[in-house]
């Protein structure tokens, strides 16, 4: 299982709307993450607004193209739209810088 982190930003006055939506995550749509072979996901939250993701797939890639496909997805980053900060607004969802890792200890 590979390991991924990303980080991303989102309006710090929306932090806590941000995490109810996420506490309220549909159902649904958490089967589709894991049904695209993500497991292990969390998202941490600085002041400044920038949120720190990790998770684990086995592809990172072929994980977010099979969720990126569904219709869920699109209504789902549709909902969330409103907390994104980007400079490229064509994107829907937010606007991820992807981190290299320099160490990891099991």
């Amino acid at each position: 299982m590979a390991r991924t982190a990303f980080v991303f930003k989102i309006k710090p006055e929306l932090k806590s709307e941000y995490k109810k939506a996420h506490d309220q995550i549909w159902p649904e749509f958490a089967k589709v993450i894991s049904d695209a072979g993500v497991s292990n996901y969390s998202i941490y939250f600085r002041k400044d607004g920038t949120l720190f993701a990790y998770l684990e797939a086995d592809d990172f890639n072929d994980s977010m193209e099979k969720i990126g496909s569904t219709e869920l997805n699109k209504r789902w980053q549709e909902h969330m739209e409103k907390y994104f900060v980007k400079e490229d607004k064509n994107i829907l969802g937010p606007e991820i810088e992807m981190l290299e890792e320099v160490f990891h200890l099991d």
